[in-house]
């Protein structure tokens, strides 16, 4: 009995073996998919080895050897069957798993692959429309590579240089149209794109299929990838070849008309140069050096009213070269220049920043001496007769007669001073020559202007409006006005205006209603003549008041003046 059950036993073990090894050998497939084909290797290997102990049972149970041993090895080989099929149980759960894992994958996959297969799509579609925008560039572009090559090149790059794409594509820009001596430039532009760096604007010339140059302004671009890596570059270029002739034309014209300004500042400096020479020869006399009688009167002049103003002194000496006919009668007309050469010499010792000489006519001179009083001015015209009488001369010895004249309140103008100057001058002659006399110690005194010779000027400056007349007419007027201010506050007022008519009051009714009476500047200066003439009858001498005043009439005057002026050049 127990035989039959250690057989059937034995026999049902050896049958679950057999399907065990059929189906594990059915899932070969499956598992070699999973990555379980070694382990499937070793279930059939186990499996066999239980099979051929189910064998080795059954044949020991059919020949009766051992007992004990059939029994031990039958159950054995049971429960290891049991372990086997428990096993190919589990191991077919997990392929179930694994395959359905892996279909899932598949889906993924798939999944995956028509995302990515999209994602081609549009980068394809997104490099159709890089090209044809890169192609329909309304600029010059193509790009390169490190070495470069060129990969890429657009119609305008075919229009600008004249090559096909077809036949620029895979050689190098040194080879088409870079000039020899600019590939180490292109070189060194390239290893900064290269870098990472952008270069903008870069003038070249670069020559074309037909071998002409041309100017272009190159930008160039890093191309970088997803990485941050550079792999590869574009560039744009503009023909600015017009323009740069344009540039080239205009530094031509700009170049000559640098030269044109040079010479015409030679001609410029050449001619100031004449008019230099031309002013000196104007204000210069010709033998001594000395300014002439015109300058003189002119300087005289400008002191003259900054005296006034200013309430300075001012004196004049003049002299004349005693017995001057005689060197000329005697030793001839060169000696006599000779003499007035020396003269004028030892005066331009004594000229400094004010005072100033100058040959007045003839043998004739005259200084002039800003801020010196009476004593002051006697000193020096002693000073210059001393240093003349001692001018060491070939034919004899040089004297001079000199007379001095010094501003004072009775003094009319510029003309009386050089007046009583003159008057002092023939004293010194009649008293002996070689000697100085001043005016005021002479009782010599010019202090009136003739009222027929205002008037006369008058009737000049309405003849002659904006001319010298008229300019004379305008500085008497201020000399009076000064000098009133100065009597005023001296208290000599009434005794030196009551003797003579207002020549102010005559330029009004002669003049100044007829040319100005439409002018504020004119009513302004009736007003302030008449206060003035009203502070003369009451008295008054206040310097501040008397200062407004005066300042008030001088200043409508100097702009009256400067409207006759601008009418006088109008009309011209």
């Amino acid at each position: 009995m127990k035989e039959v059950i250690d057989a059937i036993a034995i026999a049902t073990g050896a049958a679950l073996m057999w399907l065990g090894i059929r189906r594990a050998w059915s899932m070969r497939s499956a598992v070699q998919q999973a990555g379980y084909c070694t382990l499937l290797k070793v279930l059939l290997g186990l499996m066999l080895f239980f099979l051929m102990g189910y064998l080795f049972s059954i044949w020991a149970i059919l020949t009766h050897h051992s007992a004990w041993l059939h029994s031990i090895v039958a159950f054995v080989f049971l429960f290891g069957s049991m372990f086997v099929l428990l096993t190919l149980w589990l191991t077919q759960r997990t392929t179930e798993q694994i395959l359905h894992y892996s279909q899932h994958l598949e889906g993924l996959v798939q999944e995956r692959t028509e995302h990515l297969h999209q994602a081609l799509r549009q980068q394809q579609q997104l490099k159709r429309y890089f090209e044809q925008l890169f192609d329909g560039m309304p600029v010059a572009c193509f790009t390169y590579d490190r070495d470069g090559v060129i990969r890429e090149w657009n119609q305008e790059a075919e229009s600008l240089y004249g090559f096909t794409a077809q036949e620029v594509i895979g050689k190098t820009i040194y080879e088409t149209f870079c000039r020899p001596e600019d590939v180490e430039a292109t070189r060194a532009v390239i290893a900064r794109v290269f870098g990472g760096e952008a270069v903008r604007n870069v003038e070249w010339q670069d020559r074309t299929k037909d071998g002409e140059t041309k100017w272009v302004l190159c930008s160039t671009f890093p191309l970088i990838d997803t990485d941050g890596q550079v792999v590869g570059a574009i560039s744009a270029n503009i023909d600015i070849t017009e323009r740069k002739a344009q540039e080239q034309l205009i530094e031509a014209q700009r170049d000559e008309l640098e030269a044109q300004n040079d010479q015409l500042q030679q001609i410029t400096a050449r001619l100031a140069e004449a008019n230099a020479r031309l002013e000196r020869i104007a204000h210069t006399d010709g033998l001594t050096g000395l300014i002439n009688h015109r300058s003189f009167r002119d300087r005289l002049g400008r002191e003259f009213f900054y005296a006034l103003r200013r309430e300075q002194p001012l004196s004049v000496v003049l002299l004349d070269v005693d017995h001057f006919k005689q060197f000329n009668d005697t030793f001839g007309h060169q000696a006599g220049d000779e003499v007035l050469r020396l003269v004028a010499n030892t005066l331009r010792h004594f000229e400094d920043d004010l005072r100033c000489a100058a040959r007045y006519g003839g043998e004739e001179f005259v200084v002039l001496l800003p801020g010196s009083d009476v004593h002051e001015s006697l000193d020096f015209a002693e000073q210059i007769r001393q240093r003349i009488s001692e001018i060491p001369c070939c034919y004899r010895q040089i004297t001079v007669s000199l007379g001095v004249s010094t501003l004072a309140l009775h003094t009319v103008n510029p003309e009386t001073l050089i007046e009583e100057a003159d008057q002092a001058l023939y004293v010194s002659k009649r008293e002996g020559r070689n000697r100085v006399t001043h005016a005021a110690h002479a009782g010599i005194r010019v202090d009136t202007l003739p009222e027929e010779e205002w008037l006369s000027r008058l009737q000049q400056a309405v003849q002659d409006p904006g001319g010298l007349a008229e300019q004379q007419v305008f500085s008497q007027l201020a000399y009076d006005v000064l000098q009133t201010r100065r009597r005023l506050i001296s208290g000599a007022c009434s005794s030196a205006c009551g003797r003579m008519p207002c020549r102010l009051h005559m330029w009004e009714q002669a003049v100044g209603e007829r040319l100005y009476g439409d002018t504020d500047a004119y009513h302004q200066l009736h007003e302030a003549h008449e206060r003035m003439h009203g502070m003369i009858r009451e008295g008054v001498s206040e310097p501040e008041v008397l200062e407004s005043v005066c300042e008030l009439i001088i200043e409508n005057l100097q702009q009256l003046r400067a409207e006759s002026d601008l009418r006088h050049q109008r009309a011209a």
